[in-house]
């Protein structure tokens, strides 16, 4: 049937579309669509600004021997890839890197009786042998299937060494004659074996458990597992965490630093009452009855026949300042020798018969390290935090300079207030605020405002803020359930921190739209926990009160809500599991739900609405998507190392490139790169879901035409017209183009034109 047939039109519809040949001069200037130049550089492309930063970061350091009994360092660090560094601490050479390929790091190191040396590297979780002769370093594979982390590699007999995995908990073993042998997960539910000691003469060893405290005594002959850590501290968040057997007893420091030294069968308490900040003890000394440690800035010596303790004192009876927490200790020529500190190659020796020292630094290699977040500055440069690390970098995109700005700990999540910026720093769930407007200067600025530890808090991730108030949500420590909101006045300085405020569920996603706060749970618990909870929710807050709302569920049964935000149309969008969700905010209810590619991948997971085109971005999984938010049509923009989304002042959108491990880790993503989207005709656009001219529906589908104006764009009802006959002869001209264009029918274009008739516009 033809369009004639099916509709009839009036009769100044008709003269219109006779007009429609006209010239475009026919038509009122008012009429001609406003189009908007480019706004930044290189639309629609991506441009890659590099490695933002190079920086050191040892996980720990085994003292040991090299190539003709020499006595060296072996250091693991983080890096792209991970790096197994040897030095001299007493020539304070560098002898060699080695390289541990498709790892990012190592949290353990050993050496075995035969002179191998080991490491045991994360996120794939290997072990990795390196012959200090030949210089060869050796892949050699996965000991227990599944993991992610070895932790805790410790020598014994013939060759062999052990260690500890996450996340299920088990204990392994390796030697060149017999290879991997798994020794099963140890205590059930837990995920955690954090670290080891063995007694070769007995063939015994001792797993530290977290996150719930335990200590298990493993006769590595018969299989019995045996929990001797002591009943009292069972099930408390500060749980065994580095653990050294010498002298025939364990020294044990817990994860909050408060230290112990047990009988290595019983369990029972022979030390406590002191504190530990260093990757365990040192061996045991030359003298037959020291070992060391350090407690805060201070080296500390533990006397084994007495069972006493205190600072290690110099030549005057003051104690020995080490600079910071030992990572490694080792003995040469009667000194002990420590690597102090993860970030800048700190050292120390000590002379115990003089109390001679001295602080100085090996040379470790820095190396390019991932990007554990970003955010744009209202100043329009773009900050980089590095994982682990905690240094912070800016970029200024004008030059593509990046310049370090300082070390501030892990930034889990940003926030900004009036110029200023807010950090959220893990392991401690710290609160920092910092002016980039000033120089930097730690302690000062930034400065800190308040720990969440002491409220069982350890990652702050999500900032939003309103009026004078800072609104932060957070995640569990360490085997708890249960995150927060926390409400922050800053003119005040007044917090409120309401704890399980969706029970046993955390905190991970903050929007303010309109009148209240929006936020988004996760039902995962702090680590080495399960969920309690079964489904993720959405829920509002009071912005006055910080109380809740309501709550609600938009995807039943998934795991985390990663983002919410307000959407071009007034909805509030968001990300759950991999799905896009629109909520419609007076109701609460689900008006959308799509899959989109990729799958969830936790609170890296974003969603941003560009200003200049309307559309919504996401990047999850490593895609970076554009949803049109009339159609709700997906693009992918990219499908690979796309990670850690933000988004500029003018719409840039910023993120990390990054590799996806097998095991679903992603590393490698040292790049900060910026994707300018693509040239908009129409900045913002009018996104009604039906054609309207003037009052009168046409019930038509609103969409964008190929240049990003939308149809309620293209037809200027708002503007003046010399007569109802020229906006006719407007509505013609737009609606011909746009079935030329096949953006519309030729039905609808019909639709339109009766409902301009019938519109009154021009009088």
């Amino acid at each position: 049937m033809s369009l004639s047939r099916r509709i009839v039109l009036p009769a100044t519809v008709a003269l219109a579309v006779a007009a429609a040949v006209l010239p475009a001069g026919g038509v009122h200037a008012a009429g001609v669509p406003v189009r908007v130049a480019p706004v930044g550089v290189d639309p629609g492309t991506v441009t890659d600004f590099g490695v933002q930063q190079s920086a050191l970061t040892v996980f720990e350091t085994h003292y040991g021997t090299g190539a003709d009994d020499r006595r060296v360092a072996y250091g693991v660090q983080m890096g792209s890839p991970g790096v197994l560094s040897v030095t001299d601490p007493v020539t304070r050479e560098l002898l060699d890197t080695a390289y541990l390929h498709e790892s990012s790091g190592a949290w353990g190191v050993t050496q075995a009786s035969d002179g191998t040396v080991y490491a045991g590297t994360y996120p794939n979780a290997h072990v990795y042998s390196y012959d200090p002769r030949t210089r060869v370093t050796t892949d050699l594979g996965a000991p227990v299937a599944g993991q992610g982390l070895l932790y805790g590699l410790r020598p014994g007999t013939d060759g062999r060494i052990y260690g500890g995995t996450y996340p299920d908990g088990h204990v392994f073993s390796y030697s060149p004659t017999e290879g991997f042998h798994d020794y099963g997960a140890m205590y059930p539910g837990e995920q955690y074996v954090v670290d080891t000691a063995v007694d070769a003469a007995r063939n015994v060893l001792w797993a530290a458990i977290g996150s719930h405290g335990h200590l298990i005594r493993l006769d590595l002959t018969t299989g019995e597992k045996r929990d001797i850590w002591p009943e009292a501290l069972r099930g408390d968040a500060s749980y065994p965490y580095d653990i050294n057997l010498v002298g025939g007893k364990i020294f044990v420091k817990r994860s909050q630093q408060q230290a112990l030294v047990l009988d290595p069968d019983s369990g029972a308490v022979l030390a406590d009452g002191f504190t530990m900040n260093s990757r365990g003890t040192s061996t045991l000394a030359p003298d037959g009855r020291s070992v060391y440690f350090t407690s805060g800035n201070e080296l500390w010596r533990y006397d084994l026949p007495t069972d006493t303790y205190g600072p290690a004192p110099d030549g005057a009876g003051a104690p020995v300042v080490g600079g910071g927490a030992g990572i490694g200790f080792g003995f040469v020529a009667g000194r002990l020798y420590a690597t102090i500190g993860n970030y800048s190659g700190q050292a120390l020796w000590y002379d115990p018969a003089t109390g001679a020292s001295e602080r100085y630094r090996l040379p470790f290699p820095p190396q390019a390290l991932d990007i554990n977040n970003i955010t744009a500055g209202p100043d329009g440069r773009v900050y980089t935090n590095l994982y682990i690390n905690g240094n912070m970098a800016v970029l200024d995109p004008a030059t593509g300079v990046a310049t370090n700005v300082g070390r501030i700990g892990q930034t889990d999540g940003f926030g900004w207030h009036d110029g200023l910026m807010y950090q959220g720093v893990y392991p401690y769930g710290g609160v920092l605020q910092y002016d980039p407007a000033r120089p930097y200067q730690l302690g000062t600025n930034p400065r800190e405002l308040f720990r969440m530890q002491p409220d069982g808090q350890n990652r702050p991730i999500a900032f939003a803020s309103a009026g004078s108030k800072l609104f932060i949500g957070s995640t569990p420590d360490y085997g708890l359930w249960g995150g927060a909101l926390t409400v922050y006045d800053i003119a005040t300085g007044i917090r409120t921190t309401h704890r399980d405020i969706i029970p046993d569920q955390a905190v991970i996603a903050l929007a303010v739209i309109g009148d209240r706060l929006w936020a988004g749970s996760t039902i995962g618990g702090g680590g080495g926990t399960e969920p309690r909870a079964t489904e993720a929710k959405v829920f509002t807050v009071d912005l006055a009160t910080g109380e809740k709302i309501a709550e609600y569920t938009p995807v039943p049964g998934a795991f985390a809500i990663s983002s919410v935000a307000l959407g071009p149309d007034g909805m509030v969008w968001g990300l759950a599991d991999g799905e896009l969700f629109v909520l419609d905010p007076a109701t609460g209810a689900t008006v959308h739900r799509r899959d989109v590619p990729g799958n969830y991948t936790g609170a890296h997971d974003e969603l941003v609405v560009n200003p200049a085109d309307e559309h919504v971005y996401a990047s999850l999984d490593g895609y970076l998507l554009r949803i049109d938010p009339l159609s709700r049509a997906v693009t992918v923009l990219r499908d690979s190392q796309t990670y850690r989304l933000t988004q500029d002042g003018q719409g840039n959108l910023w993120f990390r490139n990054g590799v996806k491990a097998p095991n679903g880790a992603v590393q490698y993503g040292s790049n900060l790169l910026r994707y300018v989207p693509e040239t908009d005709g129409c900045r913002g656009s009018d996104l009604r879901p039906t054609v309207l001219t003037g009052a009168v529906d046409s019930r038509v589908r609103n969409r964008y035409g190929a240049d990003g104006c939308t149809v309620n764009d293209l037809i200027r009802d708002e503007a003046t017209w010399n007569s109802r006959a020229a906006f006719l002869v407007h509505v013609v001209q737009v609606t011909g183009q746009l079935v030329r264009e096949k953006t519309i029918t030729a039905a609808e274009m019909g639709a339109i034109l009766v409902a301009a008739a019938r519109s009154g516009v021009g009088g």
